[in-house]
């Protein structure tokens, strides 16, 4: 690893740019989470039974922290100290290696860091994180399309994924007729009345949900069923009904990568 990729961006603050710290890695960093098997035994069986529903782990990423420059006393070690206190502190962010500007993991701070003189002249960190176990592209995939009239509309996302990836789906009435239902996969949500400049979102990243502006959908939800893409395109079919009026609607699907 080169020393300019060794820096990490956590809650938009850079570790050498905004902090003044250099950051190494140690043992080196987790490529694939361990996997929690949905598996049981039986008796007289060798083994054991496979079933669907197996789920990733989260996993610690570790490192220590040293001044850029070398702190002149020790009380500005301890304002130096404070201010990254304060940084690492903030709850569950994302997470960003410099080697990787793609990528991101949401993470947060899971360990007592220790300031320690031990190996470094200038005082070193430790630091340790719990990540969960996806990392997601910065950059959503998106893809849009312009209907006029109700029935049966489809959209090609062309995704870019390791893992199969959650859809979002936003429907925006750009019409005078209201919406009043949207079907796509096994989604359905009727009943509705969307009304012009509304828009509807239907995500399928957990915690999953479904909202016309500010407010929950999901009681206008006949059917669930998470819709996941894959990487390439992934043709979506969505079918709208629409009330009297002029029908005029903006279909838009997304996907964060993940692998």
């Amino acid at each position: 690893m080169l020393l300019k990729e060794s820096g990490f961006t956590f809650g938009n603050k850079h570790s050498r740019r905004d902090m003044g710290l250099i950051y190494a890695e140690k043992d080196g960093h987790i490529v694939t989470p361990e996997i929690k098997r949905n598996s049981y035994s039986i008796a007289g069986m060798s083994g054991t039974l496979l079933l669907a529903g197996e789920a990733w782990q989260p996993f610690n990423l570790e490192g220590t922290l040293y001044p850029a420059n070398e702190p002149a006393t020790q009380a500005d070690a301890q304002d130096l100290l404070r201010d990254v206190a304060a940084w690492l502190t903030n709850g569950r962010q994302r997470l960003i290696f410099d080697y990787e500007p793609n990528i991101y993991y949401m993470a947060e701070l899971s360990a007592a860091s220790k300031w320690s003189l031990k190996n470094w002249f200038g005082g070193e960190l430790q630091v340790r994180w719990t990540a969960q176990p996806f990392a997601y592209n910065v950059e959503e995939d998106t893809a849009s399309v312009d209907v006029s009239s109700g029935g049966s509309k489809s959209v090609t996302l062309r995704a870019y994924t390791g893992l199969p990836a959650p859809l979002k789906l936003t429907v925006r009435n750009t019409g005078s007729a209201p919406i009043t239902r949207v079907s796509f996969g096994g989604i359905t949500l009727a009943g509705m009345s969307i009304g012009a400049g509304s828009t509807l979102v239907v995500d399928s990243e957990p915690p999953a949900g479904a909202k016309i502006g500010s407010s929950n959908a999901l009681s206008y939800c006949t059917a669930w069923q998470p819709y996941m893409v894959n990487n390439g395109n992934n043709t979506i079919y969505v079918n709208l009904t629409f009330g009297s009026g002029t029908a005029g609607a903006k279909i838009t699907a997304s996907a964060r990568g993940r692998r």
